[in-house]
C-alpha cells in the first residue's frame, strides 16, 4: 500500500483539477461528459467540489449515491465557475484532514478520475503519469482480493501485482498501464473493453477476472481516450 497520506493524495488531486479546469472555455465547460452520461463538465465541478463542502457541512446522509450526488450539481448551479474552484481551494485542506482522520481513500482518486473525465469529454489528455494514479496502481489490485481465480497484472515497471485466491488452480495473467487500470477499475471502461486487454492463462479464469474488474460500471459504451 502507498506510503503517501490521503490528505496529500487529496490535495494533489484538487490541485491537479483546479489547474486544469482553469485553463477551460465557456464552450467546453458546457460540454457533455460520457464518462458521466447525465453531467456537463460543469456539473462534473459542481460534484467534485460540493464533496468536501458537504463534508465539511455535515451532509453526508446518503453519500456516494446518486441522489447525493444530484443534490450537489443541483445546489451549485447558481455559483460561478470561479466561485467554486476558489471554495474548492478554500476547503480541501480541512477536509483532506478529516478524511485522514476517517481512514476514507476514496475522494482523491474520485476527484482525479473526474479530472480525467473531462479530460476524455473535451479531447485534452494529459496527467497520465501522476503520483496518484502510482498509488492507485498498487491500492486498486487489493481489492481483487475477492477473486476465484489467481490473477498477475504487470505494469510493465516494477514488481506486479499478484491477487485473487491463492489456493487457485485457474490462473491469468494481465498486462496493462497503470492508467488503463485506473479508468477501468473506477468504471470508465465498457466489459468488452476490458476484455479486449492483453490477458493471457485459462479462458475461464480470464471470464472470472472480468467479471470481478470492475468496482463501478462497466460503462454501457466504449469510452476511449
Amino acid at each position: 500500500m502507498s506510503e503517501r497520506s490521503i490528505s496529500v493524495r487529496y490535495g494533489e488531486a484538487v490541485q491537479s483539477f483546479v489547474e486544469f479546469a482553469r485553463t477551460l472555455t465557456e464552450e467546453e465547460w458546457s460540454t457533455h461528459v460520457p464518462c458521466t452520461p447525465l453531467w456537463t463538465a460543469r456539473d462534473v465541478l459542481s460534484h467534485v467540489s460540493g464533496v468536501p463542502d458537504d463534508g465539511l457541512a455535515g451532509r453526508l446522509d446518503g453519500a456516494a449515491t446518486e441522489p447525493w450526488t444530484a443534490s450537489q450539481v443541483e445546489r451549485n448551479a447558481e455559483f460561478g465557475v470561479d466561485e467554486l474552484l476558489d471554495r474548492l481551494l478554500g476547503q480541501h485542506e480541512l477536509f483532506g484532514s478529516a478524511i485522514e482522520q476517517m481512514g476514507e481513500p476514496r475522494p482523491p482518486f474520485d476527484c482525479h478520475s473526474h479530472e480525467h473525465d473531462v479530460r476524455q469529454a473535451i479531447g485534452r489528455p494529459g496527467n497520465r503519469g501522476s503520483e496518484i494514479i502510482d498509488d492507485a496502481s498498487l491500492m486498486l489490485p487489493i481489492a481483487l482480493a475477492e477473486l476465484p481465480v489467481r490473477l498477475t497484472i504487470d505494469f510493465g515497471d516494477g514488481p506486479a501485482a499478484v491477487v485473487g485466491a491463492e489456493d487457485a488452480t485457474a490462473h491469468a495473467g494481465l498486462s496493462i498501464s497503470k492508467f488503463e487500470m485506473f479508468r477501468s477499475r473506477l468504471g470508465r471502461r465498457s466489459r468488452e473493453q476490458v476484455r479486449a486487454y492483453a490477458w493471457s492463462g485459462d479462458e475461464a479464469a480470464i471470464e472470472a477476472a472480468v467479471d470481478g474488474w470492475f468496482m463501478f460500471g462497466p460503462t454501457e459504451t466504449a469510452i476511449d481516450e
